[in-house]
């Protein structure tokens, strides 16, 4: 076995240590040395992805100084060159002369005097969790070194993914999603417009679809269960048949079992003009009676927030 696919193993045992529950710290600053022997560098670092602020954030890192660690978190996702990285190891010397140049050239290649280097971007399926990067004074990265770090990809990713590997990422950017813990309960916003509000209605948790009539409109939601956790995905739904806000409210309280009187109460309005809504609900929906509208509620999953 060669030095290198011993050093590889060395990475993947400290990633693996996840399974056992050792401190995030603790595990990235393990594989941290090992990648430094791996690829002959003394500065590495992984970063996790925030998709909410839009930057890194670092988990571990050796040998950078703190404004080479800052140029990373802020500008490699921004960087023009970001979609060269991909799902393969890249390397300085492997970017054509005439494109290096950009924010993390200036700010951190270039500025610190680094010759050669490789970037990985890390995935769980579609969803990007974050980077990791060593660089090198002399043009020193070796293929081999390359190639098992791509094959390595899904280790580091471990070490800073905090849905424990979740696969299922909206690529639609109209879909926003969240995900809490099972246990801890803990909320974590997986896009910038997520929405944790709405999560009182969706516990005790479910895996399926429905909707959610929220303050700010009509909200399609779909859950499902991703390890420990679960995940919400999200976003703005048309009212079905065309009802209306008010008339969508006393749907979501006839799903409840209240009667006119306490539908009336609840939401501020006559009784009279619930019975008005319950017949425009019944023409509308093509239900003939209240039960009926009821059901049609439940199979939509409709909860008023």
């Amino acid at each position: 076995m060669s030095s290198r696919v011993g050093t590889a193993l060395h990475v993947r045992e400290a990633a693996d240590a996840l399974a056992q529950g050792c401190d995030v710290p603790d595990r990235a600053g393990t594989a941290l040395g090992a990648l430094a022997d791996l690829v002959g560098s003394g500065c590495v670092a992984v970063q996790r992805w925030d998709p909410v602020a839009g930057r890194h954030t670092t988990v571990a890192s050796t040998g950078y100084s703190a404004d080479a660690v800052h140029g990373i978190e802020e500008f490699f996702h921004a960087d023009p060159l970001f979609g060269l990285v991909g799902r393969t190891a890249l390397r300085v010397r492997d970017i054509p002369p005439g494109r290096r140049h950009g924010p993390v050239f200036d700010r951190v290649i270039d500025a610190a005097g680094f010759a050669d280097g490789v970037s990985v971007c890390l995935t769980a399926g579609r969803r990007y969790v974050g980077s990791l990067h060593a660089s090198t004074g002399v043009e020193g990265v070796a293929d081999e070194a390359t190639q098992l770090l791509t094959v390595l990809r899904p280790d580091f990713a471990a070490l800073v993914d905090p849905l424990d590997g979740w696969t299922g990422a909206a690529v639609d950017g109209a879909v926003e999603s969240f995900a809490w813990h099972a246990t801890t309960g803990r909320v974590q916003p997986l896009t910038a417009g997520a929405r944790p509000d709405l999560l009182p209605a969706l516990v005790p948790p479910a895996a399926g679809a429905r909707l959610l009539l929220a303050s700010r409109g009509l909200v399609s939601v779909d859950v499902r269960r991703a390890g420990g956790w679960w995940v919400a995905e999200h976003r703005a739904s048309a009212p079905p048949a065309g009802l209306s806000p008010r008339e969508l409210e006393v749907l979501a309280e006839v799903t409840t079992g209240a009667t006119n009187r306490e539908i009336a109460r609840r939401l501020g309005i006559r009784e009279r003009t619930v019975e008005a809504h319950l017949a425009h609900l019944s023409g509308k929906l093509g239900v003939p009676t209240r039960a009926a509208a009821a059901g049609l509620a439940a199979r939509l999953g409709l909860v008023r927030v």
